[in-house]
């Protein structure tokens, strides 16, 4: 009689609550088996958007240009070839170059209306007058300062070489490369194209006086690539300052976030103790035309020239004009032909698939209040029911509901080609899984503490 009435030991608690919860969730089945699925559904949507996404990106417009080089007597097209000379700016990234084209070193200019010009915070007297903006005639000025001032700006008035009218202009890598030209134009992240060739927008050739014949139009064929150089002399102007920290503070004033109008400057050249011994220079530049930030590449500054312009001033100084460095060119590297693709899985993954887990977290909590709100634990502890029994089972039907959940997630995402699990190792995702499910289970228990309204606990 009374081993009848001794309580029921470990495994026959945990055995009943089994059955409990088992006889629970059948009652919940359709629930359970919607949240198993819900990630089906998700991988499914995230499928379509991708493949309208690639439907889009396969367009003409963002492959390599062709165009029809062959026809037969009846006008059908019998070859066609693609490559940079038949594309747009925007197609030209998707083709095959295997000896990518080179491009003159330009040096970036300020857009006319930008220009330094004499300003409230910046009185200087050697400042071009603020009118010149009416008419888009400024000067595109240079900073430049040294403990040797005779010797600095002895060497900096050879910055911008004066253009010879027998200089070989069928030859424009030559010419450009013996002259200063820059360009106004947002430089790219590569050098496979400077946008300043691929538009119709004006090269700026920086000379100490413009003349009217500087100005002109030039036809070239670089390479099969037909280019029209529309080429506008600016005169580029030398501006003495007594010490870095007077032109830092002139550069900063002038930049177009620190307030007010711009005021931007080509560069600045600090000489340091250079003599005719040695030349050491630190070199200012506008580097936000770079574009560095978290959500774009860094585009190729046009800084090569300001460094070798210096140079080649400091050479003809000290050697004369009859001896010259030339930067002839810029190029890039040869690339394969490749194609636009948007990875909208692995773009919104650290956010959207950490959603996607939390999912169950209201389902653990709802139970486990649910269970508070009604009593249920006080009367099975009533019947002889122990803390652990009850905790293990509880913890085991979350950790088993979030493992199926989960391996549909996985298996299903893999099987349709998600790169967000393809990509990255199995066995690194099975563990952050693991951890991550733990975690958030003993989470649930935790927060179940706070609450004693199924309706308080999920907000409604």
């Amino acid at each position: 009689m009374d081993s009848r009435r001794r309580p029921a030991g470990f495994l026959t608690q945990a055995n009943a609550l089994l059955r409990k919860n088992l006889c629970l969730q059948k009652r919940n089945l359709k629930t359970n088996i919607g949240i198993t699925i819900f990630p089906i559904l998700i991988c499914v949507l995230l499928l379509v958007l991708q493949n309208i996404i690639n439907n889009e990106l396969d367009k003409p417009k963002y492959n390599c240009g062709c165009a029809c080089v062959d026809t037969d007597m009846y006008g059908t097209c019998r070859k066609r070839e693609c490559g940079v000379q038949y594309s747009t700016l925007e197609q030209v990234w998707s083709c095959a170059i295997p000896s990518p084209p080179r491009w003159p070193a330009l040096i970036q200019v300020p857009q006319p209306q930008f220009r330094a010009v004499r300003t409230v915070s910046q009185p200087f007297d050697d400042l071009p007058d603020p009118s010149c903006r009416d008419s888009l005639s400024c000067p595109a000025s240079v900073l430049i300062t040294g403990k040797d001032r005779g010797f600095a700006e002895s060497v900096a008035g050879g910055l911008f070489p004066v253009f010879a009218p027998t200089l070989n202009v069928t030859d424009y890598l030559d010419a450009l490369s013996r002259i200063v030209v820059g360009s106004d134009t947002i430089p790219g992240y590569t050098q496979l194209v400077e946008p300043a060739f691929s538009s119709s927008d004006t090269l700026y050739l920086l000379q100490p006086q413009c003349v009217p014949f500087l100005s002109q139009t030039i036809s070239y064929n670089a390479r099969g690539i037909p280019l029209q150089l529309n080429i506008q002399c600016v005169e580029g102007v030398l501006l003495w300052r007594e010490s870095t920290s007077v032109i830092n503070d002139e550069l900063l004033k002038g930049y177009i976030q620190r307030g007010g109008k711009t005021n931007e400057f080509i560069a600045g050249y600090d000489f340091l103790s250079s003599t005719e011994y040695g030349l050491g220079i630190n070199v200012w530049y506008n580097s936000t035309y770079g574009g560095k930030t978290a959500f774009s590449f860094i585009a190729a500054l046009r800084v090569p020239r300001l460094v070798n312009a210096v140079s080649n001033a400091y050479l003809k100084y000290i050697r004369g004009p009859g001896m010259e460095v030339l930067l002839e060119y810029v190029k890039d590297m040869p690339k394969v032909g490749t194609s636009y693709r948007f990875d909208l899985s692995s773009l919104i993954s650290p956010l959207f698939f950490t959603w996607i887990v939390e999912l169950l977290f209201p389902v653990m909590l709802t139970y486990l209040v649910y269970e508070k709100q009604q009593k249920l634990k006080i009367m099975m502890k009533m019947q002889g029911l122990k803390d652990g029994p009850y905790w293990m089972i509880s913890y085991g039907y979350f950790f088993v509901l979030s493992v199926v959940y989960m391996t549909f997630f996985v298996i299903f995402g893999s099987l349709i080609g998600l790169n967000f699990f393809r990509v990255n190792n199995y066995g690194i995702q099975i563990v952050f899984f693991f951890v991550y499910i733990n975690l958030q289970i003993a989470f649930a228990f935790f927060v179940a503490s706070f609450f004693s309204s199924v309706k308080i606990a999920t907000g409604q």
